[in-house]
């Protein structure tokens, strides 16, 4: 063999081995995107115990099903939060029922995404049956017979 042939077989294996490198790179580009990426959305149904509609925050109290425990939380909302039932966190009382979506921010709070107030079912009154009219039976018309007696 010439010594360009084996020069370019050379040149050759290097490509190919420096192309396969990049390929099982262990380099890891994805915590950069996670850090990129929203919390995760969490669930909690409760009762609200308070509310500051000033500050926009209002407590609830829920069952921790993990502990099996009631818990108090504050829960915070901004402009970006959508309501069910309801207008505006001002619309909100204690010992109402909410559904929240909720995201823990990076400094803690606890930020809702989605309230959905329980609107309590309204029955209907149980309807009584009318009054069954009692008037007095009518004296039977006069017959051929009454006459004779």
């Amino acid at each position: 063999m010439s010594k360009k042939n084996v020069f370019i077989i050379l040149i050759g294996f290097f490509i190919f081995f420096l192309g396969t490198s990049f390929g099982f790179c262990q380099q890891q580009i994805a915590p950069s995107v996670q850090a990129q990426e929203e919390p995760e959305v969490q669930w909690v149904w409760g009762e609200v115990v308070s509310v500051d509609p000033q500050n926009k925050i209002f407590s609830v109290k829920y069952l921790d099903y993990e502990s099996d425990q009631e818990k108090e939380f504050a829960m915070n909302v901004n402009e970006e939060t959508a309501y069910e039932n309801i207008k505006s966190v001002d619309e909100i009382k204690p010992k109402d029922a909410v559904s929240i979506d909720y995201i823990v921010t990076s400094e803690g709070k606890n930020m809702a995404k989605n309230i959905s107030l329980e609107k309590p079912e309204v029955t209907a009154a149980p309807v009584e049956p009318a009054a069954v009219a009692t008037t007095a039976p009518e004296a039977p018309l006069p017959t051929e017979e009454n006459k004779a007696e």
